[in-house]
Order: C-alpha cells, then sequence, then structure tokens
C-alpha cells in the first residue's frame, strides 16, 4: 500500500493558505484559516486520543469536521462565487465518511482515512482555485 509522504499535506494546505492571502478575499482566507484551524484541531484530538486514527470513529475530528463544514456552508451561503459550493460539498463528503464508518463499522480504517483525505485534498483545490481567481472575479463587469 502507497502512502503519500508526511510532509505532503502541510506543505499543500500552507501553499493553499499563502494563496489565500496573496491573493484571495476574505472568504477564501477565511476558508483557508479554517481549514488551517481544522489540521490544527485535528492532531491536537488525534493525539489526545492517545495517536489511534483508524481503529474507531473519531468523534473529536467528526465534530471538528462538523465545525469546518458549517463555516464553509456560511461562506457558500453569502458568497456571490461558486468555488464555496465545491468546497462545501466536499467537505460535505468528509463528514460523511466519518458517518460511513459509524454506520459500517466494517469499513476499514484505511478507507476511512484515505477517503476523508482525498475529499480534504479537493476541498483545497476548490480553496486555491478561489484564491487564485479572486482578483479577476472582484474586477468590475465580472
Amino acid at each position: 500500500m502507497y502512502q503519500l509522504p508526511h510532509w505532503v499535506w502541510p506543505t499543500a494546505l500552507l501553499t493553499v493558505c499563502a494563496l489565500a492571502v496573496w491573493r484571495g478575499g476574505d472568504d477564501e482566507r477565511l476558508a483557508a484559516g479554517g481549514q488551517l484551524a481544522n489540521w490544527a484541531l485535528t492532531i491536537l484530538l488525534v493525539r489526545a486520543n492517545g495517536g489511534t486514527t483508524s481503529d474507531e470513529t473519531q468523534w473529536g475530528v467528526l465534530a471538528a469536521d462538523v465545525a469546518l463544514l458549517s463555516l464553509l456552508l456560511w461562506i457558500a451561503l453569502r458568497s456571490r462565487r461558486y468555488w464555496p459550493l465545491f468546497a462545501t460539498a466536499f467537505h460535505l463528503l468528509v463528514v460523511l465518511v466519518h458517518f460511513g464508518r459509524i454506520v459500517d463499522p466494517r469499513v476499514s480504517g484505511w478507507a476511512y482515512l484515505t477517503a476523508g483525505l482525498i475529499f480534504a485534498y479537493l476541498v483545497l483545490i476548490a480553496i486555491a482555485y478561489g484564491a487564485w481567481t479572486a482578483p479577476r472575479a472582484e474586477r468590475p463587469g465580472s
């Protein structure tokens, strides 16, 4: 089984956060900051749980993911742009992966973590797109 090196996610996340600060508007910065806070909180919750990540449903991580989903949904409902809808939808899939694990505990830990990670990368891509295109979207007549 192939695993990405442990530094790929933090590098991607910090790159998107830098892009959001550099080119993004308030929504992009808020979404990137929320994703960064969610990652940091997830690390703390997993460590507080003894470092187990795939043996059982991560209830604290689920709560953190629901909080991020709420933030992204709030951004999507008030934004005139489309990227927040995609970011929210992808993060909804992250939350649904948790619920899938709750409904069927036979879902392997590998599937649980991999699905969540894939959808988290898609959220990052949506935020990065929003940040990259923010200056163009803010021009009059766009």
